[in-house]
């Protein structure tokens, strides 16, 4: 593929002997893997060396600048009502919420780099947290959607920080390799480097206190062991694996040390000194989770897995959770442990006799309670079920265990039950879509539209893209084009040109054998949308159908884009092969279908 017009990334393993002149330098490293721990610094030196061109973006997307930069603009809406985050309870690792922020500081890079000119040069790399690296990989794929010329230089790419996760350390590595796959660059050899002695920083947010806490010698035990557990719960949010990692292995560690000392009364102590209050059912960790040091040790162990399961090594969650359930805690917590067996077994090795076994072995262990707690828990247990069903195409079975799951939480109406339920209609849709009973699953689907009337445009465009998706495919065309017109204008609304590309696409690809004109300007909008995303990817498909659609055969654009993206290469390449052809209906093949769920994984910032 062409080199040319693009940002030519180097990284190099240690101190370079030549920097670029005029270049704009930063140092990116940090002692503590916290996540933007590094990209802050970064964005700092951009906004030093081009006010003009930072600046209006902090101001364009205040949200994702105040999560960068807490406090920094006032009256700035919170992420949270505008994207959704991670779910710990379905093992799901995508974060809309962090799409937004790297994607911004992705931009901001890109146009310091247009207006000063000037290259950049990150030291420290090596000992940069990834979740910021993520955000210059952003940054080079966008370069070469636009034809930026441009330089970026890494330095110090074998460098081991002083505070990190051994559990984590070779995985890292691989990250960091895949890094530079992702950036087009050759990683630099010579091995791991030298540990650095570089110093704490003053914590700009929460993640950096409960991080810094941890690591902190001077800090009571119990309040370190408390503040490893608030860590872990942050780099959820974040999707930061290393800190995450780093905390609970620390965790067990400082559990070792207290030995039968331990005061569960001083840990809660500490939380309280540490906690803001904050709970949600994505991931369920807040003061009622401590319990003794049993118990702290599943909290921990499930930690670990969980970190396993993301970062894609499925055996090692296993055996985390594994170990959780080898300890003296009570048996909603060891169900706990199967449930997330079963979702691992389930969602990422198919091994689905092996995941309903976990699921009755958690159910079991709760045989004969009657609390709320229990019932929750053998609600998501009896989700899980379902799902293997599911995946075995045996839809009355699946039936079966949605709705004993809904029984257990029908008159539960705290947080997480709420949040259950909510999954549970949506399955109960999905169930009914899979059965082709169209009209059903709508009627099912069409029940959020009566428990509020105040959902928001987040919910609103969520709801009327399954919406329209279902119509469409009951033949009701009509009112498909108008769910899905709705769903476009609260992507709007919400300043989301990511789902507005989504969106247009597919009401694209439904109409391109009935109304090609009418396709050709949806997906001429969707092509807009992927060049304010910056995603060569989803560009290169929007213009291969509207091309498609207007008969054009003029591939030549859609070709280009598709050869900028490195996001994901088994879909790239089919495409890349279909336009360099000219074959348009390979180009059609080669497309995206048309789903019924807005639900897409962030591949464009997502390494692991």
């Amino acid at each position: 593929m062409s080199q040319r017009s693009a940002i030519a990334v180097l990284v190099d393993g240690g101190s370079p002997a030549v920097v670029p002149g005029r270049a704009i330098e930063v140092d990116a490293g940090v002692a503590l893997p916290v996540a933007f721990g590094g990209l802050r610094k970064i964005l700092r030196a951009c906004e030093d060396a081009a006010p003009e061109a930072v600046r209006p973006l902090a101001l364009q997307r205040p949200a994702e600048w105040n999560r960068l930069f807490p406090g920094s603009i006032q009256g700035a809406p919170d992420l949270t009502d505008l994207a959704l985050t991670p779910s710990e309870r379905r093992l799901h690792r995508e974060s809309e919420q962090m799409f937004w922020v790297l994607n911004l500081a992705a931009r901001a890079i890109v146009e310091t780099l247009r207006v000063s000119g000037r290259p950049l040069v990150i030291h420290g790399a090596g000992e940069c947290d990834l979740v910021s690296l993520r955000a210059v990989m952003r940054a080079a794929e966008w370069g070469r959607l636009e034809q930026l010329e441009g330089r970026i230089l890494l330095t110090g790419w074998n460098t081991r920080r002083q505070h990190y996760a051994a559990f984590f350390e070779q995985r890292r590595r691989d990250f960091l390799g895949s890094l530079c796959e992702r950036m087009r660059t050759t990683p630099p050899g010579g091995g791991v480097g030298p540990v650095s002695g570089r110093a704490l920083e003053p914590a700009v947010d929460l993640e950096g206190r409960y991080l810094g806490a941890v690591v902190d010698d001077d800090a009571p035990l119990e309040h370190r062991i408390a503040a490893a557990v608030l860590a872990i719960r942050s780099c959820f949010f974040t999707t930061n694996y290393e800190g995450a990692m780093l905390a609970a292995e620390r965790g067990l560690a400082l559990l070792d040390a207290a030995g039968p000392g331990l005061s569960t009364a001083r840990v809660a102590e500490g939380w309280d000194a540490l906690d803001t209050g904050f709970s949600t059912p994505a991931i369920e960790i807040d003061k009622s989770s401590l319990g003794d040091a049993e118990e702290l040790r599943v909290l921990f162990e499930r930690g670990i897995g969980v970190v396993h399961v993301f970062t894609g090594q499925h055996d090692e969650a296993l055996e985390a959770f594994g170990r959780a359930l080898e300890r003296k805690a009570p048996p909603e917590r060891l169900a706990h442990m199967r449930m997330f067996r079963a979702l691992t077994r389930t969602k990422r090795l198919a091994q689905l006799p092996d995941a309903r076994a976990e699921v009755e072995a958690g159910l079991s262990l709760m045989a004969g309670l009657d609390t709320p707690l229990r019932k929750l828990h053998e609600a998501w247990l009896r989700n899980v079920y379902a799902l293997t069903y599911f995946l075995e195409k045996k839809l009355p079975l699946a039936q079966e265990q949605e709705k004993l799951a809904m029984r257990c939480v029908g008159d539960l109406h705290d947080a997480s039950a709420t949040h259950l339920k909510i999954n549970l209609i949506s399955n109960a849709s999905y169930l009914q879509e899979t059965a082709r009973n169209f009209a059903e699953s709508i009627a099912i689907w069409r029940r959020f539209e009566k428990i509020s009337e105040n959902w928001g445009a987040n919910f609103a465009k969520h709801h009327r893209y399954r919406l329209a998706a279902l119509q469409m495919a009951n033949g009701e065309r009509e009112a498909a084009v108008a769910s899905y017109t709705e769903a476009f204008t609260c992507a709007g609304e919400l300043g989301d040109p990511l789902h507005q590309q989504v969106i247009a696409a597919d009401l694209g690809l439904h109409l391109l054998n009935t109304e090609p004109a009418t396709a050709a300007q949806w997906f001429s909008r969707a092509a807009e949308q992927a060049r304010v995303i910056g995603d060569p990817l989803r560009a290169a498909q929007s213009l291969a159908g509207q091309a498609l659609a207007e008969g054009s055969g003029d591939w030549t654009e859609a070709l280009r884009c598709a050869q900028a993206s490195t996001t994901t290469p088994a879909e790239t390449e089919p495409l890349v092969q279909a336009l360099s052809r000219g074959d348009a209906e390979a180009v059609r093949k080669a497309l995206p279908r048309a789903r019924s769920k807005l639900n897409r994984p962030f591949d464009a910032v997502n390494l692991y």
